[in-house]
């Protein structure tokens, strides 16, 4: 956008994960409401509700439209103008075709962030969310100038000491139902607090469960307060995650889904595992 001479803010209220800080424009976001000027228009990328955008979004005076650009299934609709494409493999995709119809240049810097996006969304283009199309866009990228080994390696080779130590803790916690079809972990804050970790930490744990042979279904729990858990789900092919999340005002991709549940851990545990059970 900065290069087809607009003005932009980029804004998100949550941290900026660390494996993350590499990328072009990384420092240049904020995690605050700007307190004057008025935005024609606002963006909002891989948003499946409006309600996840953030309470620092709900503060931006002045907005002319939003444009809800997004892959999940699930997606509310929730702005002015929407372009969600579930076939899509990631937001970072349907990006990349904006770039092209925009005639925006498509630089090293831009290629960067767009290739890391669809290196994530896709698990290394190793999920089944990964289409000729993405390997295009992936391949244009290594083009411009993206070097896929040394995107790889930050991504996924460094990692920082508290995550190795809040690592063993969620494994202790693995346990099995439905005959060894159902997996989960997790993550309490004293976990986080024991470790010294953060919770972007936690944020591909829930594969470790999901690799076991035998299990059809991946879930861990992530404990928001006493009284309140996130709950990701990771289905291994047949069962639709998404429509489970959606009986909890979730929502996601067949594949990988996620909700919010209130109730102790046990309350919580029993109605996500009665609901699983139910589609097995």
């Amino acid at each position: 956008m900065k290069s087809l001479g607009k003005e932009v803010q980029i804004l998100t209220q949550d941290p900026v994960p660390e494996v993350l800080t590499f990328l072009p424009g990384a420092q240049e976001i904020v995690h605050r409401a700007p307190l004057h000027g008025r935005f024609d228009m606002a963006f909002a990328l891989d948003c499946g509700d409006r309600a996840r955008l953030g309470e620092e979004f709900n503060k931006v005076k002045g907005i002319g439209k939003i444009v809800n650009i997004d892959h999940h299934v699930s997606n509310g609709f929730f702005g002015d103008v929407n372009l969600v494409d579930p076939r899509a493999s990631s937001a970072a995709e349907i990006i990349f075709d904006l770039v092209r119809i925009l005639g925006a240049p498509f630089t090293r810097e831009v290629a960067e962030n767009i290739y890391t996006g669809l290196l994530t969304d896709t698990g290394s283009f190793h999920y089944s969310n990964t289409s000729p199309q993405t390997f295009a866009a992936a391949r244009a990228c290594v083009l411009a100038g993206v070097d896929p080994g040394e995107v790889s390696q930050k991504v996924y080779d460094t990692q920082p000491l508290p995550r190795l130590r809040l690592l063993p803790r969620v494994l202790d916690t693995l346990e099995f139902s439905a005959g060894g079809r159902v997996s989960s972990v997790i993550v309490t804050q004293q976990m986080l607090k024991e470790a010294g970790a953060t919770v972007a930490m936690t944020e591909d744990f829930i594969n470790f469960p999901r690799s076991v042979q035998g299990v059809e279904v991946a879930l861990l729990f992530r404990e928001v307060t006493p009284q309140k858990y996130r709950v990701s789900m990771r289905s291994c092919g047949a069962v639709d995650v998404a429509r489970i999340a959606g009986q909890f005002q979730g929502g996601g991709h067949p594949a990988a889904s996620g909700c919010t549940v209130e109730g102790s851990l046990s309350e919580v545990q029993a109605k996500i595992l009665e609901a699983v059970r139910a589609v097995l």
